[in-house]
């Protein structure tokens, strides 16, 4: 390049900078149809529940349990089923708020079954249908049953209970999408490149 001149190498220098761009929209492209396509092949759904109206402190109970799409194919989606969950005590003056979610506590399943939740509109009641599930804490020291609604405290012996109040109910939404980790990285790795090819242009 000792040959060439000032402008020669200005142009040439530009050349290769669309060239870079022109790579990195290709990589772009290929990772967003994969993040699109993704999604597609195995669809995982959350619904996220709420019991409220049912503790007369106005505490509630709230949380979510996430399922591969075809686990609501019969109206109802159980523990077996379950890929994920959490649930969440709002806190009383008897027991303090407190979370439990499958990376730390367990679902104790009693002899006529786990947890299960009606997805299609049916009424999710407690005392009566289905069983909503025992869960407590890898410690121990906490459960939350969703049956009986029972929220206890072992370590500080503490509980307290809700009962069918008017206007209590337990509400269940509409499952939304749940994106798979490969779609996640395929969009971290789509924004870093959009930012890496304004980041040339600037530079350009």
């Amino acid at each position: 390049m000792g040959d060439l001149s000032v402008l020669e190498r200005r142009d040439f220098k530009r050349l290769i900078s669309v060239m870079k761009q022109k790579i990195v929209l290709a990589a772009i492209a290929a990772l967003g149809l994969s993040s699109i396509a993704l999604p597609a092949q195995a669809a995982r759904l959350k619904w996220n529940v709420d019991y409220t109206g049912f503790f007369s402190s106005g505490a509630s109970i709230f949380g979510s349990f996430e399922a591969d799409e075809t686990a609501a194919d019969d109206g109802i989606v159980s523990d077996d089923e379950f890929t994920a969950w959490s649930w969440s005590w709002s806190g009383d003056s008897t027991v303090a708020a407190f979370t439990l979610s499958s990376d730390s506590a367990e679902i104790a399943t009693p002899a006529d079954g786990g947890s299960s939740f009606y997805v299609d509109g049916t009424p999710n009641l407690p005392f009566a249908g289905l069983d909503q599930g025992l869960f407590v804490s890898d410690s121990g020291e906490q459960a939350l049953d969703l049956e009986f609604l029972l929220v206890e405290d072992f370590a500080n012996g503490a509980f307290t209970s809700g009962s069918s109040l008017a206007g209590a109910a337990v509400t269940v939404s509409d499952p939304e999408p749940v994106p798979e980790p490969a779609t996640l990285l395929s969009l971290l790795a789509v924004a870093g490149a959009v930012a890496a090819t304004k980041r040339q242009r600037q530079l350009g």
